[in-house]
């Protein structure tokens, strides 16, 4: 008899279909989409569990779990999430329950390609970070040829941050280590952050929060607070309804007194560089700027932290225009919005079922959540 599908465990196991791992998955299990790094679902959820475990990150809002927050998990897996999220809205809970997507992979729902997005971003960073591991260890190996013990416990990823700490006891029982940051020796000066307690240069570390306008620890990532960033301090963010529903978004149920898409617009008139801007002292062009969110729970969620980023002067920056090639022109700053309403991803516009997941993230990434 054959064996049965490991995945949906109710078809012979007809092919076995393994990019770099040994499950035998039916044709009808398998992911089928060649952007993925493995076609294989077991993968994508033991993985995935793994790296959300690995580094507290709620399997339902996909924030990071603070430190000192009392852990909770979900009913069917052991997946945590912090206590603010409903146990039953867990990503890689739902990942689990899908079984056939084979050939129909993005013709799903808008809520299941999410859940499909968020598993292979997961799948991806950690199989990225064991790759990342076995290459430090072997260069490790090459450079010192006596033996060493490596925990994988101690490697964690924190967001975009990936970070190994090495401690040693030195004959007087004292605890030395090296900077995460320039990874030199900290001797006897070091700055200790306070809640974290990870251990850097003051010079680093200093620098570090300068030049982030997410004040966050480089190792576990628990953010500090966030700092004005280079957007010009002279513009202005404005919002208003508009009638027409997005694509994507008809069947949505707004209230009878709402319309259905919000419309932002942002202003900046001409003015001078400040000292984050590339120069200084320099005249910048002004420019309009136009973008639309759907008008419902999770576009309001999204407008309230684009506000707040707005107001700490981190949607947009001074450089160099990617489309006309000009210099000292304002530009987006890698939190990426919609500016038509039409067109799909291709055009920066409407239908495009995870973007509102995606903006998130990025806004995430400078602090909003």
């Amino acid at each position: 008899m054959d064996s049965l599908c490991e995945w949906c465990a109710n078809q012979p196991a007809d092919s076995r279909v393994t990019n770099n791992c040994q499950h035998k998955l039916c044709c009808k299990c398998i992911i089928d989409d060649r952007t993925c790094q493995s076609n294989c679902p077991m993968c994508w959820y033991t993985n995935g569990s793994k790296f959300i475990s690995n580094n507290k990150i709620c399997g339902v809002c996909c924030s990071g779990i603070k430190v000192g927050d009392k852990s909770f998990h979900c009913k069917e897996g052991e997946h945590g999430h912090c206590s603010e999220c409903y146990e039953n809205g867990c990503i890689l809970c739902q990942f689990r329950k899908t079984n056939l997507w084979n050939g129909v992979y993005r013709t799903l729902g808008a809520n299941s390609q999410q859940v499909l997005y968020t598993c292979h971003t997961w799948e991806t960073k950690y199989e990225d970070f064991k790759q990342s591991t076995m290459n430090s260890k072997m260069a490790l190996d090459r450079d010192d040829p006596s033996p060493m013990e490596v925990d994988d416990k101690e490697y964690c990823i924190s967001g975009q941050y990936l970070s190994q700490e090495h401690t040693k006891k030195s004959s007087t029982n004292e605890e030395v280590g090296d900077c995460m940051i320039c990874l030199e020796k900290l001797g006897s000066s070091y700055h200790k952050l306070d809640v974290c307690g990870h251990l850097f240069h003051k010079s680093c570390i200093n620098q570090w929060f300068q030049s982030n306008g997410k004040q966050s620890c480089p190792n576990c990532g628990y953010v500090y607070g966030i700092s004005k960033g280079p957007q010009p301090s002279n513009g202005q963010m404005i919002c208003k309804l508009l009638p027409i529903p997005l694509p994507g978004f008809e069947n949505e149920k707004y209230g009878s007194h709402e319309a259905p898409t919000i419309e932002i617009t942002y202003r900046f008139p001409p003015g001078i560089q400040g000292p984050l801007n590339p120069n200084p002292g320099s005249h910048f062009s002004g420019t309009t700027r136009t973008a639309y969110l759907p008008n419902n729970k999770e576009g309001k969620d999204v407008l309230k932290l684009l506000k707040k980023a707005f107001d700490d002067q981190h949607i947009f920056t001074i450089g160099r225009s990617s489309t006309s090639g000009q210099d000292n022109v304002i530009t987006w700053n890698d939190i990426h919005h919609k500016t038509s309403i039409h067109g799909g991803p291709d055009r920066f516009g409407y239908p495009d079922p995870t973007y509102l997941f995606r903006v998130r993230q990025e806004l995430s990434d400078k602090g909003y959540k």
